[in-house]
């Protein structure tokens, strides 16, 4: 390749930096309910009492301290580009009940402004009962809340009684309700400043859900020349999250705080999931690095508009995935459609991968690039052309994208959305075996990193 064809790829993915979406698949307990509610060792589990985080790390503390030590020494071997903690946010067990949550959240490098509220995220079907309805506000960090908005959730108290099934399904979606914004050292926030995890690497960190991208995809199967010109693209975290929960929720349940062992477990199925959306393992979908040379030779010669509308296309196409996914999903749920396709793969998974310390990169993220140029034929091929095709349009955030189900049908026929929905139930089936690999690795092994 020539050296002036190199240096117009390189500037391409500097674009990258900033085309990338933070969401993945749209209300995650809609995806893990079917699957979870197939292992019926999880099903005939009695419920469990519930507990504060303040509550659990205080009687822990001290073994906290050695766990996430451990995991801090075991992550700076295994995970390549793992950014180490300072040691000055390393957990120390010091018994101050007043700060003890603080600590922890920033020892674990998480927005130390979540409020880790006792609660349950009820299914679009479940009835609130007599049951108090928890605010969206009083969960989240995020200031526009208008996503949790179709939402109930109901408030638990310390000492109920609950089921673990219906814990571990709410604590799948918690990680988007901001664990992981302004922890760059250029997102003007003064824990950002402090985690040291550097520069965002990608993402516009200007954008509210910008700042989490880096902690929700991870790019480990482009091209080489990809990465020799884009080194930020490997700066990826969800293997640090993934692994740190695992090690925690093992941590709970060894030290018998069920609560906490399944809430660990459900953030974890969240960062594995988001690798299951081939929008986050692939950077741009359905544009190849020749592709990309071409558009950024014109661009360079004056003609920039074949890599605006690459960008804007790609982010276009994500929105309208994710959207058909959560409307669908929805509308199945509402309705009682236990054949519906989507549910039905979620819960007949594909056969089973063990899962080991690699999975995420070597099975989730590969699967989800290998299925990445099909997903983006299929959605120009069926989905309305105006919110995929058309570059001039900004699809995210449109009235158009929440009829998508609609105009698809409208457009092109009862068969478009037919054949989304068994492309989505295809993943499905294997984000349903991931789930459950995770969920056995756990609760067979007590502890894989001390």
């Amino acid at each position: 390749m020539r050296p002036i064809a190199l240096k117009f790829l390189a500037a391409l993915i500097i674009v990258i930096r900033f085309c990338t979406s933070s969401l993945a698949w749209v209300e995650h307990p809609l995806l893990a309910y079917p699957v979870l509610s197939t292992i019926a060792e999880l099903q005939g589990k009695d419920p469990i009492v519930v507990k504060s985080l303040a509550t659990f790390l205080l009687e822990q503390e001290k073994e906290l301290e050695k766990l996430l030590n451990d995991y801090e020494m075991w992550a700076r071997k295994n995970l390549t580009y793992y950014a180490p903690t300072p040691d000055e946010l390393l957990f120390r067990a010091t018994g101050n009940p007043d700060d003890v949550v603080d600590r922890f959240l920033k020892a674990i490098r998480m927005n130390p402004n979540m409020k880790m509220r006792l609660y349950l995220h009820l299914m679009p079907n479940e009835e609130v009962g007599e049951m108090e309805i928890i605010p969206v506000q009083e969960l989240t960090v995020l200031s526009d809340v208008s996503d949790m908005m179709h939402t109930r959730y109901v408030r638990l108290n310390e000492g109920d009684l609950v089921s673990p099934f219906c814990v571990l399904c709410t604590a799948n979606d918690e990680p988007d309700y901001g664990f992981d914004l302004g922890l760059f050292e250029d997102n003007n926030t003064p824990f950002g400043a402090k985690y040291g995890f550097g520069v965002q690497p990608f993402g516009d960190p200007n954008l509210e859900y910008g700042s989490q991208a880096p902690f929700h995809m991870g790019f480990y199967h482009e091209p080489r020349i990809v990465f020799f010109f884009g080194p930020f693209l490997k700066k990826t975290m969800p293997e640090f999250r993934i692994s740190l929960c695992k090690a925690l929720a093992e941590f709970a349940f060894a030290s018998g705080n069920d609560y906490w062992g399944y809430r660990f477990m459900g953030w974890g199925m969240h960062y594995l999931g988001d690798l299951s959306m081939p929008y986050h393992a692939a950077p741009l979908p359905g544009v190849s690095a020749l592709k990309m040379i071409w558009t950024n030779i014109k661009a360079i010669l004056g003609f920039p508009k074949s890599k605006d509308n690459a960008v804007q296309l790609v982010s276009n196409r994500h929105s309208v995935l994710e959207q058909f996914q959560w409307q669908q999903l929805r509308d199945a749920y509402a309705n009682g459609y236990e054949s519906h396709p989507m549910i039905m793969a979620l819960k007949n998974p594909v056969e089973l991968v063990e899962y080991t310390d690699d999975f995420a990169v070597k099975v989730v993220a590969k699967e989800s690039v290998g299925r990445a140029k099909k997903v983006d034929k299929c959605l120009k091929e069926w989905m309305p052309h105006k919110l995929v095709s058309v570059p001039e349009f900004e699809t995210p955030g449109s009235p158009e994208l929440l009829r998508v189900v609609e105009l698809a049908r409208q457009e092109n026929g009862e068969e478009a959305v037919e054949g989304m929905t068994l492309m989505l139930a295809d993943i499905f089936r294997s984000y349903s075996m991931h789930m459950k690999s995770f969920f056995r690795a756990i609760m067979n092994k007590e502890n894989s990193i001390a």
